[in-house]
């Protein structure tokens, strides 16, 4: 009787193991960028993912005044890049022209603004897939320092495959070229901030490996120092940090400095349009996140 009991208990273990695995095992990289085929015609691809100043919480108003042009291009929507969302749970399934209101809410916007307005340049049309929500955390809702993958990673990646597919199903050819990342300031928070450095590093592992199929060559990861100009981030600089020296350290990959830390870098605004006393201490002014999207674009572009 104890040696059926002993072998029947080895044979449950070994028919748990998988089952433990897929809850505790990192993911294997398995990133091989396919060759471009010259004969063939791609249609460009970009991504936008992070928190809210990602999402977009900049009034678009304020631009009508200094920005005219833009402005009007933008209410109406400019064809020549067409996006698709899920910001804040807010969706746009279908691929549309890229335009005001497609941020937090329909007052706000987001970097697409500026991407859109610098890849229009290129003269052919491209794509946005826009996956943000306002809040969320790297280490605990994306991927941890132990690499391990969390719940928002999985909806996001299965959204961007999901418009991805859209676009083949319309005679498309899908190329991801690279992805625009605006986050850090919620783990700037935590106890543990100088591991953002590991878990952006598995962030990103993962999200060239899980998207391999539509890469060809390269996908440019851009970043972006959050804000040091306020005390609503308790470890800032040591964000900023860990996201220079990454780019450092790995080819396409590129840091915007935002803080006006040296001639290269971005002196970028936080709200302060609505005059009132105490502003906003978290997001970026309209001409701000017009220029951190513009700035942005040209890095998705090398």
């Amino acid at each position: 009787m104890y040696e059926n009991e002993k072998g029947m208990k080895l044979r449950i273990c070994l028919l748990l193991l998988p089952i433990a695995c897929l809850s505790s095992c990192k993911d294997k990289i398995n990133y091989h960028p396919h060759s471009v085929d010259p004969t063939v015609t791609y249609d460009d691809v970009y991504l936008i993912m992070g928190q809210s100043n990602a999402s977009g919480v900049s009034q678009h108003i304020y631009l009508a005044s200094e920005y005219l042009e833009l402005y009007d291009k933008y209410t109406q929507g400019n064809s020549q890049v067409l996006i698709s969302y899920d910001v804040d749970n807010r969706f746009q399934r279908r691929f549309v022209p890229t335009k005001f209101g497609f941020g937090n809410t329909e007052e706000f916007f987001g970097p697409e603004i500026g991407i859109a307005d610098t890849l229009s340049k290129n003269g052919e049309t491209s794509y946005i897939i826009k996956a943000t929500l306002s809040g969320s955390c790297l280490q605990s809702q994306y991927v941890d320092k132990n690499g391990f993958k969390k719940d928002l990673y999985h909806q996001f990646i299965d959204f961007i495959d999901g418009q991805l597919n859209v676009l083949k199903n319309e005679g498309k050819n899908p190329r991801l070229r690279g992805m625009f990342w605006m986050q850090g300031e919620s783990d700037s928070v935590l106890e543990n901030t100088s591991t953002y450095k590991t878990a952006e590093k598995y962030f990103v592992d993962y999200l060239r490996n899980d998207l391999n199929d539509y890469i060809y060559d390269y996908f440019n990861f851009v970043d972006a120092y959050i804000s040091t100009h306020t005390t609503a981030w308790t470890y800032p600089t040591v964000i900023n940090e860990c996201k220079q020296q990454l780019a450092e350290e790995n080819d396409h990959w590129y840091c915007i400095k935002t803080n006006g830390e040296d001639e290269s870098a971005l002196n970028l605004f936080l709200k302060y349009e609505t005059h009132e006393d105490d502003g906003d201490i978290a997001h970026y002014d309209s001409k701000s996140m017009l220029l951190l999207g513009q700035t942005a674009g040209q890095y998705l572009n090398k």
